[in-house]
């Protein structure tokens, strides 16, 4: 992978997730003090964050700096769970984490049963 495709996949993950927490562009830009324009362009992968602003990025959305520049969550519980289901967890929308949240309800009403 070239520099190039790293950083549109660190721009497609970032916008995923500020989606995903139903802000905007504008409103990122505010709460991390850089203008629209760079924001914009780190969610294309035109340009990047500092690394003062990525970490503040994770902070605002609870988020792994290790999910954001490689697309794992090697450095928690996550990394023992699907890709596809860490993704919902990170980006899904309220209907699917709530969907997520009744199936790993009634995995464990099951895994309970047989104990």
């Amino acid at each position: 992978m070239n520099n190039n495709e790293y950083l549109i996949s660190i721009g497609e993950r970032m916008s995923e997730i500020r989606r995903a927490h139903n802000l905007t562009q504008e409103e990122l830009a505010e709460k991390l003090d850089i203008s629209v324009k760079h924001v914009s362009h780190t969610e294309r992968g035109l340009s990047s964050l500092s690394l003062k602003n990525m970490m503040e990025f994770c902070r605002i959305f609870d988020c792994s700096l290790d999910y954001i520049i490689f697309g794992n969550q090697n450095n928690s519980p996550l990394s023992k769970i699907p890709d596809k289901i860490a993704e919902i967890l990170y980006t899904g929308n309220e209907k699917e984490i709530n969907r997520l949240n009744r199936y790993l309800e009634m995995y464990i009403e099951l895994t309970e049963k047989q104990d």
